[in-house]
């Protein structure tokens, strides 16, 4: 991926930035808040990224631009809030919301990660993705993610592991049924071995029951494991509402956009109140004006691709709800008898139950054994061997790394995350960073730029400063950075003095204000190629 341009505004005021090359560019001002970081979280809310924005800068008005290569092929975003249009040389789509657009982008542009979460196979957030190589001034924490969403930093691990060809999509089926079997041996043990059971006798019928079946471990796992089953059919069932709602209501647009051209073509369509023929288009934050037909057949082309993108996750939904209704219905067949009146009377059939040595025993071994099938990644030797491998040459790297810039420095690297609680001193924080997203690009080789604002973070001593650029110089990849210098480097022409680094000096924007009148028209210029907006 090669950033071209960046743009944020509107029709009042504006920014852009057409300076970036390919290779390394740093971003400078001779003082703070002179829009640096302005700039790099613009880009990368454009892209998808959550909004970490400073609290004084009003994001929710405004439009956010960037011009990307992937693939030899160019892609403009323009984002306002949630919704997002994505545009190529031939074509425009817009969405609702970045997960829709997360679709689209893995299925055209580049590949999203997909892991395990919640029982399911999933494609990660833009945010988790973006991880991987952006580092932004707020919110830093080495022992945890940037961006809080509902992506922990054990799914971090696991889409780095996806992105190395690494996932768990290999099952160690007869591991697990072993476990299994071992567990149901040990508690039909048990229920031979116990010793007293204490019922409650409110009803002669609960103590019958009890006294046959319901001290067996058994139905109490069976119970647990339907209403587990019941549970995720009921959350699959309203996502999948949920998107068919929203492919009903994209459908219904497309009649009202067919039937508008029915009408143009027999004569003009006026509005009522106030004579004006301008129709427009909206998603509630981007607006586009589709009086036009050739922007009226773009957006209806665009809404075209989002309800066949509707239709396939409604079909996912359908098929993971059919597969956990076959399992349910597997249950059921193998369940006890009277496990209907066991069920109704669970809570009031067992008050006390004591065990002997025994027994005692016994549950230890279940609990072990259950433990060890809830912690079980179903993961083969050999891939865990390979995922030991890879983590060992990871850390290895990082750790390399980081004495090529600081060779008489204490830290030893052991996790791509720091255990919580650890504290950084100086700019031990920013090294970690530093050796963290260099080492996932070497290893991961993935082809996205390295972003990182405020690379000094921390007082860089001037050393290590120069041993970071001289290692960003060497990677074949486009990098953009921001530091703001002292007077004296300042002065000194400090990064135009370095032999390939591209200087983007922004000392000359006024203070806490880098939008402005003056690049109105050139922000103008770039959103007019989204056809038929309305700013």
């Amino acid at each position: 991926m090669l950033i071209k341009k960046i743009a944020f505004g509107d029709s009042e005021e504006a920014f852009v930035e057409r300076r970036l090359v390919d290779g390394l560019n740093v971003i400078f001002s001779d003082d703070n808040n002179r829009g640096k970081t302005l700039v790099m979280q613009g880009l990368m809310f454009s892209l998808g990224y959550e909004s970490i924005f400073p609290s004084s800068f009003n994001y929710k008005d405004k439009y956010f631009y960037s011009e990307v290569e992937f693939g030899n092929v160019t892609y403009e975003f323009l984002r306002k809030r949630n919704s997002i249009a994505i545009k190529t040389e031939d074509a425009m789509q817009i969405f609702n919301s970045v997960g829709e657009a997360r679709y689209f982008l893995d299925e055209f542009v580049f590949s999203v990660p997909r892991i395990h979460k919640e029982g399911r196979h999933v494609l990660v957030d833009l945010s988790l993705l973006y991880e991987l190589f952006f580092i932004g001034q707020d919110n830093r924490n080495p022992s945890g993610l940037i961006s809080k969403g509902q992506f922990s930093k054990s799914d971090f691990k696991a889409m780095v592991y996806d992105l190395a060809g690494l996932s768990d999509n290999r099952v160690n089926i007869d591991d697990i049924k072993s476990i299994k079997e071992n567990i149901k041996s040990l508690k039909l043990q048990l229920k031979e071995i116990r010793r007293k059971i204490s019922i409650i006798r409110q009803n002669p019928n609960i103590a019958e029951i009890a006294s046959r079946t319901y001290d067996s471990e058994v139905v109490q796992e069976k119970i647990k494991r339907i209403s587990e089953i019941n549970e995720n059919i009921s959350k699959l069932k309203r996502s999948r509402q949920r998107e068919i709602n929203r492919k009903s209501k994209l459908e219904h647009l497309i009649a009202e956009l067919n039937s508008l051209n029915r009408d143009l073509s027999e004569g003009n369509v006026q509005c009522g109140d106030c004579g004006s023929d301008k129709i427009v288009y909206s998603n509630n934050d981007l607006t586009f004006e589709i009086s036009n037909i050739d922007v009226r057949n773009g957006i209806m082309k665009s809404i075209d691709q989002n309800i066949r993108q509707k239709a396939d996750i409604i079909m996912d939904f359908s098929g993971e709800i059919n597969s956990l209704q076959r399992e349910l219905n597997e249950e059921m067949r193998d369940t006890p008898p009277n496990f209907q009146q066991i069920v109704l009377y669970q809570e009031q059939a067992i008050s006390e139950v004591d065990f002997d040595d025994q027994a005692f025993s016994l549950s230890i071994q279940i609990r072990a054994l259950e433990d060890q099938l809830n912690s079980y990644t179903n993961i083969d030797e050999s891939l865990k061997k390979e995922r030991k491998s890879f983590d060992d040459n990871l850390l290895k790297e990082m750790n390399d790394l980081y004495k090529a810039i600081d060779p008489g420095g204490n830290l030893v690297f052991e996790d791509i995350f720091t255990k919580k609680g650890s504290t950084f001193s100086g700019s031990e924080g920013q090294e970690f960073y530093f050796c963290k997203v260099i080492a996932l690009r070497k290893l991961l080789k993935h082809n996205f730029p390295i972003l990182i604002d405020s690379f000094r973070d921390g007082e860089l001593s001037t050393g290590k400063e120069a041993k970071m650029l001289e290692i960003y110089r060497k990677i074949d990849s486009q990098i953009i950075l921001t530091s703001t210098l002292k007077d004296e480097e300042y002065s000194n022409d400090k990064y135009s003095r370095i032999d390939g680094v591209n200087a983007v000096d922004y000392s000359n924007h006024q203070d806490c204000k880098i939008l402005s009148k003056q690049h109105v028209r050139e922000f103008l210029t770039l959103t007019s190629g989204f056809v038929g907006l309305v700013l």
